[in-house]
Order: structure tokens, then C-alpha cells, then sequence
């Protein structure tokens, strides 16, 4: 009896588990008359009814894999551009290799093929974009080619390297790394294979408000040297870089080094100020008629990668000095209320700082199922300020020199499930020690300790085929410690959560939430007294809050032929939001800081790209925002704006239109409405092989470009106009070359990032 019952229990056990086996399809697709690989083709795995299961997209060599498949009967469907679909049945039973499909040309069709919506194939956690013939020409940069995307709902600036969405800045990858703006900039688009955009990121991205992965091509042997130089009209001002690349089998040796520079009139201010004393009111008129700013920059990286299948490891050691020798202001001032009198004043300042740096990047797979990414990296920084004021005869100094180190370290671990879902942990520390010793108005040395701790678990469950809930809560431990201060403790809960429903293949509604905290800028944290002039001081606040943030959403993503859309609501609560603030103290008005005031911002925004034709490309963007503050200090600012791209190709020509119209916005820290003009500019570029020539121009019949500023913080108010050289009838010339050695290979990124961190007490 107990012999048949062990029986009846293996055969049940061997039913369920192959019921409940996950297999992977694997195979290759080639041209039917010249045997050629086709990279990039579209591979769909569909079900007997032809509902969507998974999907993929070959590799350079036509390679494809699709995997966690049930037991079952399916079809597989393939499509590329310039080759007829193919559809074939398959039956999974174990794992299977499946012989090579060969597809047949469609030559009628050739030469007017248009790439709709396979361009862009939604996955389940994230958008798989292949670029088409005509971007990836038409582009010189990683910046450039994402431009040329025109992906509804991001706005791409490839001038500045400024990447956001709706709910922020997008962080970019590339090859699962992170980048900074150099990574991007020096990354060669013909060397992208695809492009992962992740608008509801999770796993190693759930920190990011949105994330963007360029996956490029890898190769075992050759190399390349680029020489790229960009020189600005307007004023003095370039960009110029060299690089190297070398690969040795699976290891990759890069060395990157830049100059850029910028020499120019400055920023001219017109500013009406009233400072509100108890016993007195004093006004002041204060214009520029004199300023002058030049900075310059070098930069050197060396870069050591190996990679396997089993694992990518990475070494990189960077250099940068930032130099301002000068910035220069001179003023006329008018007193009026309390006293009358004329006279000038003179604001000059001189900064310079050298930052060594490394970093430390690993990725294991560990099995199929088990993926581990490690990053460690660090840098010093030796950052010196100097400033002098001057108002007739009184004079006011202040000298700062700082040491600032600081080391991160991430940690994500990835494990799939059965059913295609997913878990992880992800870890996350941040720790930065710095000196500062001031002389001059006043002398004092500042010693600030910070070390910010995250954990956050994910998991990712699929629903069928139309639901995916991505569910990732957390923690974060913030500590710092101000000499002579009681240290300061933040414990805050952390949250992010998003829901998709696939209404169909081409039909996406998103509801998204996510509950977060911010931790105050390290210039702000400090006990230091700055002289902004003889009516004004500046002052550190050492006991700020942590502010918390709760953000819910919803968005909707469509492609409708030759129309791409992305329309979103997003709403931003800042709690316990950090500002500044405005007391007298005795005969000055005391600028410092403050953290009892609530930031709100309902923001909608619609996004329409349109593809005319292989020729010609079309984004239009609207957006509506209401921002308002609360608390403390209680302001509200309503803005409509609007953009438009315009990407027109032809051979080896580009040419690129864009225009913004006037927008406002309420700066959350500084309680100033902004008024920004309108802007618009446009380029011509020309790409041959490995030579890029591209000439621009923004606002060419624009000579008063003012950028407006309000504020009123009771005791303080001011009204002010800006505008710059800078801002107005420019225009630039880049030229880039690169020499190819051996077989062709991929531009490597450039890791050095060149922004400098100072916890430096500053007057702007």
C-alpha cells in the first residue's frame, strides 16, 4: 500500500512540475538569399489566440533568447524593417534552440518602409527603443541620439546635458552603469545597439525618478582616437576634448582629456530692494554697469574594464581643476526711505578647486536567475573661495579653504521568480567629511560630518497579461554632526510604488506613488556669518529638518501609428520643505535658513511625437503647473507653457528647429516667482563617415532677453530683471573626428563627473 501511494505522489509531483516548468527559447535570424544576420528584429512570443506573452529584440548577430516560458503551444513572430513578418508555431516542452529563420526581403516595399510602433515595444518593466537608420546618422552624441528620439514626455536639452521628465531629472546608464554628462557626451551613437527607457523604474533604478540605459555594442579588438571641439559665437567660449580607446579581447583601456573654457560680461541686474527694519523702511535701486566672468576647466580620466559573461569589472581614476579667477560686478546704488545717498559698489570673487576621484564597479551573475551589481567610488576635493565687497569706503573680506571627502557605496541584488516576477534588496550609503577654516569678517573653522543609509526591498509581481505591480518599500537613516553642535538623527519611511495596466499592445495606464525624504544641502548646514553688503548678512543653519516627499501620479502612454503619446498628472508635496528665511538683527536683515514651510506642485503635462516620415520628425509639448507654498510663508504661481522640435533629415544633412514659449515657476528654496522669456534656435549638421560638422544659433533676433524675479519675505522684498551676452544672439561651430584602428569598436563612456560639492557658505 505505502509503495503505490509513493507512486501516486512522484507521478503527481512530476505532472506539477512539469506544468509549472519555465523554459527559454533561444535562436537566430538571417537573410534568406545573402545568409547576412539581421540585428535588431522585433520577436514576439504570442499565444494560440495571439495574445502578447513576451518579447525581445535580436543582437548584432541576429542572436535572440526569450526566457521564463511556461510549458505550451505557441507562435513566434518576427519582424524587421525591409523583410516580410513571419509567423511559425512552436511547442515547448524543455528548453529549445530553434533552427535558423531566414526571412525573405520585401523589395516593393524597401524604400518606403516606415518604422511605427516597433521602434518603440513596450516590455512589461520598461520601453525597448531601437533607434532607426536616420537618428543614429544624424547624431553625434548619446545626447544628440536621444534628442532625435523624441520619447513623448522627456525633454532632451543636448546642449546644457539636462535630461528630465515630469516628475524630474532622468538618470542615465550606460550598460547598467551610471553616467555622468562626459558618459553621454563622448558616446558615439553608430556604437548604441538599443535603448531602455525605465518611467517606472524598479530593482537598481527604483531610487530614480526616471531612468534611460544605453546599451552598446561590445567588441574584442581594435580602437579608436576622437578629437571633438566646440567654439561659441556671442562671446569667448569652447569645449574641447580627446580621447583613446583600445580593446584587447575582453578588456577595454580608455584615457579622456578636455578643456573648455567660458569668458564673458557677466550677468546685468537691475534689482529694486526694501529692507524693513523695526523702527525704519529703506529702499534701493542697484544696476550693473559693469561685469565680467571667466572660468575655465581640464579634465583627464583613465578607464580599465573586463568584461565576461560571468561578470563586468571596472577601475577609474579621474582628475579635475575648476578655476575662477574671475567674477566681477560693479554697481550704482540708490538709497531712498530711512537715508538718501548715491554711490557704487564692487562684488568680486575668485574660487578654484582640485578633485581627484575613483570608482569601483562590479556586476556578477551569479546564476540565470541571480544578479548582483556592486559600485564603490570616492573623491577629495581642496576647494578654495575668496570674496571682496566694496561700498564706498567700507570694505568687507572673507577667505574660505575647505577639504571635503566623500565615498558612496551601492549594493543591488536581483532574483527572478517563477511567472517572469521579480525580487530584490537594494543598499545605499552616503558619507561626506568636511573642513572649512574662514578668515576675514569673520573667522571660524566649521567641521561637518554627514552619512546618509538607505534599504529598500522590491518586488514585482505580473497579473495575467495586462497587470504588473511594481511594490518597493524602504528606509533611510540620515545622521550629521556639526562641530559644537548635538547631532542630528532622521529616521524616514521610503516608498515607491507603481501599477501598470496594459490595455493593449500599444496602451499603457500607469498609477504611480512614492514617498521619499530630502536632506538638507551641506552649504546650508553651518553656524558661519557672510557679509552680503553693509544692509545684509548671510547665515548657516545647523538644526534644519529633513524634508519629507509624497508624490502620486498618473500617466497614459499610447502608440497610434505614426503618433507616439505620453499624457501625465503629477503631484509634488514637500513637507517640512526648506527656504529661506528673513529677520532683522539689529541694523542688518539676516538671510538664512528655514524648515517650516510645505512646497506643493500639480503639474500636467501632454506630449505628442509624430513621425511624418523617415525625413521628418515632430514633438509637440504642453504643460500646465500650480505651485504653491504654505506654512510658514504662503505664495502660489500658475504657468502654461509650450515647446515644439522639429528634426528634418536629408543624406548626410540634419537640420533641427526648436522653440519654448514663456513659462513661470516659484523657486521652492529662494520663495522667488521666475518669469523666463520665450526661447528658439536652430541647427545644421552634416555627418559623413567618422567626420560631424554642426553649426547652431539660439534666440538670432533677440537682443533683450530679461529673465524676471519677485519675492516678498516681509521684512525683505525685492523686484528684479537679468540679462546676459549669454542669452542672446549666439551661436556655436563643434567639429568632431574619429579615427578607427583595427575593427571598428564602441566609444567608451567618460565616467569623470565634472560638477565640484562644497559645503562652503556662499554669497550669490
Amino acid at each position: 500500500m505505502n509503495q503505490y501511494r509513493l507512486i501516486f505522489i512522484l507521478f503527481i509531483g512530476l505532472i506539477t512540475t512539469t506544468a509549472f516548468a519555465q523554459n527559454k527559447i533561444s535562436g537566430k535570424l538571417s537573410d534568406h538569399e545573402t545568409r547576412e544576420v539581421l540585428p535588431y528584429a522585433t520577436v514576439r512570443l504570442l499565444q494560440q489566440d495571439s495574445t502578447f506573452v513576451a518579447g525581445t529584440v535580436t543582437d548584432s548577430l541576429g542572436h535572440y533568447r526569450i526566457s521564463d516560458i511556461k510549458n505550451g503551444d505557441y507562435l513566434l513572430y518576427f519582424s524587421t524593417i525591409g523583410y516580410k513578418s513571419k509567423m511559425m508555431q512552436v511547442s515547448v516542452r524543455q528548453d529549445t534552440n530553434l533552427p535558423t529563420v531566414e526571412m525573405e526581403s520585401d523589395n516593393v516595399m524597401l524604400g518606403e518602409v516606415v518604422v511605427k510602433s516597433s521602434s518603440f515595444i513596450r516590455q512589461k518593466d520598461k520601453v525597448l527603443i531601437i533607434p532607426d537608420k536616420e537618428q543614429v546618422k544624424h547624431a553625434g552624441t548619446g545626447y544628440d541620439l536621444l534628442y532625435n528620439l523624441m520619447i513623448p514626455g522627456i525633454d532632451v536639452n543636448r546642449r546644457t546635458g539636462t535630461v528630465n521628465t515630469l516628475g524630474g531629472s532622468v538618470t542615465l546608464y550606460i550598460n547598467g552603469e551610471k553616467a555622468e554628462f562626459r558618459d553621454v557626451q563622448q558616446l558615439r551613437p553608430k556604437d548604441i545597439e538599443k535603448i531602455e527607457y525605465y518611467d517606472t523604474p524598479t530593482g537598481k533604478y527604483v531610487r530614480d525618478v526616471a531612468a534611460i540605459n544605453y546599451i552598446t555594442k561590445k567588441y574584442n579588438m581594435g580602437g579608436y582616437v576622437g578629437v571633438d571641439g566646440k567654439q561659441f559665437i556671442g562671446y569667448v567660449g569652447g569645449d574641447y576634448n580627446i580621447s583613446t580607446k583600445l580593446n584587447r579581447g575582453n578588456t577595454t583601456y580608455t584615457l579622456f582629456a578636455g578643456y573648455n573654457m567660458k569668458k564673458y560680461n557677466g550677468i546685468q541686474t537691475e534689482k529694486q530692494e526694501e529692507f524693513t527694519f523695526p523702527q525704519s523702511v529703506i529702499q534701493r535701486h542697484s544696476e550693473t554697469n559693469g561685469a565680467k566672468i571667466e572660468n575655465n576647466q581640464q579634465y583627464i580620466q583613465i578607464k580599465t574594464s573586463h568584461n565576461t559573461e560571468k561578470r563586468t569589472l571596472s577601475v577609474l581614476l579621474g582628475l579635475i581643476y575648476d578655476n575662477i579667477p574671475t567674477e566681477r560686478n560693479s554697481d550704482l546704488l540708490e538709497y531712498t526711505g530711512e537715508y538718501k545717498q548715491q554711490q557704487s559698489s564692487t562684488n568680486h570673487k575668485t574660487q578654484n578647486s582640485l578633485k581627484p576621484s575613483f570608482k569601483l564597479y562590479g556586476n556578477f551573475n551569479l546564476s540565470e536567475k541571480q544578479n548582483l551589481d556592486l559600485t564603490a567610488e570616492g573623491y577629495y576635493t581642496k576647494n578654495k573661495y575668496n570674496r571682496t565687497y566694496t561700498e564706498n569706503e567700507q570694505h568687507s573680506f572673507t577667505n574660505a579653504e575647505e577639504d571635503l571627502y566623500w565615498l558612496s557605496f551601492r549594493g543591488n541584488y536581483n532574483l527572478k521568480l517563477a511567472h517572469q516576477n521579480h525580487a530584490g534588496v537594494n543598499f545605499e550609503h552616503y558619507h561626506s567629511i568636511t573642513s572649512s577654516t574662514y578668515t576675514g569678517d569673520y573667522n571660524k573653522w566649521q567641521h561637518l560630518w554627514m552619512g546618509e543609509s538607505m534599504l529598500f526591498l522590491y518586488y514585482q509581481q505580473k497579473f495575467g497579461d495586462k497587470c504588473l505591480l511594481n511594490f518597493s518599500p524602504g528606509v533611510s537613516l540620515l545622521n550629521y554632526k556639526l562641530h559644537e553642535n548635538e547631532l542630528q538623527r532622521h529616521w524616514s519611511l521610503r516608498l515607491n510604488i507603481n501599477f501598470n495596466y496594459f490595455i493593449n499592445e500599444n496602451h499603457v495606464l500607469m498609477l504611480i506613488g512614492a514617498v521619499g525624504n530630502e536632506q538638507a544641502d551641506i552649504s546650508y548646514i553651518n553656524s558661519m556669518d557672510q557679509t552680503v553688503d553693509f544692509l545684509q548678512i548671510k547665515r548657516g543653519n545647523p538644526n534644519l529638518a529633513n524634508t519629507k516627499i509624497y508624490v502620486p501620479g498618473i500617466a497614459y502612454q499610447a502608440q497610434l501609428g505614426k503618433f507616439n503619446l505620453n499624457a501625465a498628472i503629477m503631484s509634488w508635496n514637500y513637507l517640512d520643505n526648506i527656504t529661506f528665511d528673513y529677520y532683522p538683527e539689529k541694523d542688518k536683515i539676516i538671510n538664512s535658513y528655514r524648515s517650516d514651510a510645505n512646497y506643493h506642485s500639480l503639474t500636467a503635462k501632454l506630449a505628442v511625437s509624430y513621425r511624418a516620415s523617415d525625413n521628418l520628425r515632430i514633438k509637440i509639448n504642453g504643460e500646465y503647473a500650480n505651485m504653491r507654498l504654505t506654512g510658514a510663508y504662503k505664495r502660489k504661481t500658475t504657468s502654461f507653457s509650450g515647446s515644439m522640435d522639429i528634426n528634418y533629415f536629408w543624406k548626410d544633412f540634419s537640420l533641427n528647429v526648436y522653440g519654448k514659449t514663456t513659462s513661470k515657476s516659484l523657486n521652492q528654496l529662494t520663495l522667488a516667482t521666475l518669469k523666463n522669456p520665450a526661447i528658439y534656435g536652430l541647427s545644421l549638421g552634416w555627418n559623413h563617415n567618422n567626420w560631424i560638422i554642426e553649426a547652431g544659433t539660439e534666440n538670432p533676433f533677440t537682443k533683450h532677453n530679461r529673465y524676471y524675479s519677485y519675492a516678498d519675505c516681509n521684512v525683505y522684498r525685492f523686484n528684479q530683471i537679468q540679462s546676459s551676452r549669454i542669452y542672446q544672439q549666439t551661436g556655436y561651430v563643434k567639429v568632431a573626428y574619429t579615427f578607427d584602428f583595427g575593427r571598428k569598436t564602441s566609444r567608451e563612456q567618460n565616467d569623470v563627473n565634472r560638477n565640484i560639492n562644497s559645503a562652503i557658505l556662499k554669497v550669490n
